[in-house]
């Protein structure tokens, strides 16, 4: 899914990379991060949907269990949400101690995440459990917004052909971001 392994570079450009290209107010000891991440109807814990995949009789066929590895450890290997709090957890007093809270809101991207209600591929409540999970950990930029009457494939078509998802990404990023209308 596109959503899981964009959110997964996110999580591994945060843990993994020793390089700053952003070379703006950050230390040049900080990794590199993006300045914003915006989610579209994301599994964000593989093993979770995979259980959701096999409530459905579709987890032989599910794509995600090749591209992630056929075992559930690799599935929490590969689940963003689960990585996430595995490196938050190797740092004292995780998550909610004040000097990981205020480094993690430094270095976190604003976040929008955006589900459809109706979506029958991946249930919004993965979303929804993302979202929670990231502001458990002191993230408070982190939005979550659900679009009723929208399906899976619905927010990634009108995202890229015009429609809520597309407005709703576009009134974010002028409402969070540097962004100009023209």
């Amino acid at each position: 899914n596109g959503a899981a392994v964009e959110k997964l570079q996110g999580v591994n450009g945060g843990i993994d990379s020793t390089t700053n290209k952003d070379k703006g107010s950050k230390p040049a000891s900080y990794p590199w991060h993006p300045d914003y991440y915006i989610g579209l109807s994301g599994p964000y814990d593989i093993s979770h949907h995979y259980d959701y995949e096999a409530g459905r009789g579709v987890e032989q066929i599910s794509p995600m269990k090749p591209i992630c590895g056929f075992t559930r450890e690799n599935f929490d290997k590969a689940s963003p949400a689960k990585r996430l709090l595995a490196y938050l957890a190797q740092f004292p007093g995780h998550p909610t101690d004040d000097g990981n809270a205020v480094a993690l809101q430094y270095l976190a991207p604003k976040i929008l995440l955006t589900h459809g209600i109706e979506d029958g591929t991946v249930p919004f409540t993965a979303t929804s459990d993302a979202a929670r999970q990231l502001r458990s950990c002191g993230l408070e930029d982190c939005h979550d917004v659900y679009l009723e009457k929208t399906g899976h494939q619905d927010v990634v078509m009108h995202f890229m052909l015009g429609g809520m998802a597309q407005e709703l990404v576009w009134e974010f990023l002028f409402q969070t971001c540097d962004f100009q209308r023209k």
